[in-house]
């Protein structure tokens, strides 16, 4: 199924809409993707009068949150600038994605990487160690190889991917490969042709366990993936986890990928009793 797409025109009535301005209807044409931004509580209508309406944003973070989940934007102004920059030829939209995949291909595209007790190759050749304050950034992870029994972990946050170290006591003793999705799908391309199992270290919110299931659970199977839950998880949201992390992101429930790893059901049955979002950084 083609990537939903986003038109410039809906984009910039979008930042206004977070800017806190109030839109009109008629300044939106895709009624179908408004719609939808009403349905799932990222904004909401108000009428103002005989057959007319207008919009507003309540909460920016929601709106912001749902643009990066649905549409893969993470910064609007910037997705809009890329526009603007791509459409010359005039065109007034472009895939939902482009912001973080498809004009990557045009400047920075692939992600960081790196290994404990594992070794990493590109073409063949070793990468050996680096010096501290050093990270490897993989430009093509079609070059990169890695042990077929290495467990491949993803890092959402980048002050615990620099830091993993201090996490390592908390992951499976074996060889693992950390990787740091940085504004590109890249490494789920790359796991899509490799056999290794992924963990996935993500945020233990609604916004963390949507972006598991969307973009990984959903592509590489139960049979291959899970999410990593911590030790003495409840004990940690309760004492750390935050309110408004939940409430911002509420939205985003129920899933629509059915869900029947265990312990990940156990995980959202306890953010959800809590109420509560626990970031992965305070992990450190």
């Amino acid at each position: 199924m083609p990537p939903e797409k986003i038109s410039r025109s809906f984009s910039l009535n979008l930042q206004r809409l977070i800017a806190g301005e109030t839109v009109p209807a008629s300044a939106f044409g895709n009624k179908q993707q408004l719609n939808k931004l009403v349905e799932d509580r990222a904004i909401v209508r108000m009428v103002t009068g005989r057959n007319r309406s207008s919009y507003r944003c309540p909460d920016p973070s929601v709106l912001r949150n749902y643009l990066r989940l649905h549409f893969g934007i993470t910064d609007l102004a910037a997705y809009i600038e890329l526009l603007d920059r791509d459409n010359l030829d005039g065109e007034d939209s472009l895939q939902a994605t482009t912001s973080t995949k498809m004009l990557r291909k045009k400047g920075l595209q692939g992600f960081f990487v790196k290994a404990f007790s594992a070794e990493l190759k590109i073409d063949s050749a070793s990468l050996g160690a680096l010096p501290k304050g050093v990270e490897y950034f993989v430009h093509d992870p079609k070059g990169l190889s890695i042990s077929p029994s290495a467990l491949v972990v993803g890092v959402e946050n980048p002050e615990c991917f620099i830091k993993v170290n201090r996490l390592l006591h908390l992951f499976p003793r074996q060889e693992l490969i950390f990787v740091l999705r940085y504004h590109s799908n890249s490494p789920v391309e790359w796991l899509l042709n490799i056999e290794n199992n992924y963990l996935h270290f993500g945020d233990f919110d609604p916004a963390g366990i949507a972006i598991y299931c969307n973009e990984y659970l959903s592509r590489l199977g139960e049979a291959r993936c899970n999410f990593w839950v911590p030790p003495e998880i409840e004990k940690l949201m309760t004492i750390h986890g935050q309110v408004e992390l939940f409430d911002r992101q509420e939205h985003l429930w129920p899933l629509k990928v059915k869900i029947q790893q265990q312990e990940l059901c156990d995980l959202i049955d306890l953010i959800t009793r809590l109420g509560k979002g626990f970031e992965q950084e305070h992990l450190l």
